[in-house]
């Protein structure tokens, strides 16, 4: 679970930039396939940015996450659109949907694998027949530690980013802010690098045809990444 104010700093520095181009990679791949999309349910969609992208090319979309603090970002950015408040892993029946969607690490937030399959086993359930799963996945040359990096925060603040390899696939993202100096706030993300041929079985189990799995979403782009992309249709 997020704090307050990491829900903020996520709001601010950029990490909504990401899913604002998927949205329009995620929509142009839908065009391609001439997808049928009437609906959409976006798992862990921090402050609705994605789900913003989706209403506005006419898709009824409702936004999903763990969070109560993302949830209140997302209302506040978007008040008309739909969000809900719950755990992707014990989803509650939120009704059935065209296309579901799960990026920015949120399979990676999950560290059992086990708990994964009972995820997609909720997304099955949640698409109507024939329906689309969209979602990324870290893979190790994304999880290499770097050096820390700082970036400003207000009049006299400063937030520091380091990535860290735990070993065994698990990777940790500290963050650090700073006011006049003083350590002020501090959050660790955890995330565990999946095998990626572990969840292509699960999708397959759980009643899925695999569509893709690459290191972009549309395959005729160049714009090449360190992330898998993964497409998945309902049988």
């Amino acid at each position: 679970m997020y704090s307050s104010l990491f829900c903020r700093l996520y709001n601010e520095f950029g990490w909504n930039e990401y899913p604002r181009v998927f949205a329009g990679q995620l929509l142009q791949w839908l065009g391609q396939r001439r997808a049928s999309v009437g609906s959409a349910v976006d798992l862990g969609c921090g402050t609705g940015v994605l789900c913003e992208a989706l209403h506005a090319a006419g898709i009824n979309t409702l936004g999903v996450d763990l969070s109560r603090e993302m949830i209140d970002i997302a209302r506040q950015r978007s008040p008309g659109l739909r969000y809900a408040v719950a755990d992707i892993v014990d989803l509650p029946d939120l009704g059935r949907f065209d296309l579901a969607t799960c990026t920015g690490d949120v399979i990676n937030h999950i560290a059992d694998l086990r708990d994964v399959g009972r995820v997609f086993g909720n997304v099955h359930a949640a698409l109507n027949p024939g329906g689309y799963f969209v979602f990324d996945l870290l893979n190790p040359a994304e999880a290499t530690p770097g050096k820390p990096f700082e970036v400003p925060y207000g009049a006299n603040g400063l937030v520091r980013f380091l990535t860290e390899d735990r070993g065994d696939g698990r990777i940790a993202l500290h963050i650090d802010m700073f006011e006049d100096g003083a350590p002020k706030f501090s959050e660790t993300i955890r995330e565990v690098v999946h095998d990626v041929d572990a969840v292509l079985d699960l999708l397959r189990q759980r009643g899925f045809n695999v569509l893709q799995c690459a290191d972009r979403l549309l395959l005729d782009n160049d714009n090449h990444g360190t992330t898998w992309f993964i497409a998945a249709q309902r049988a």
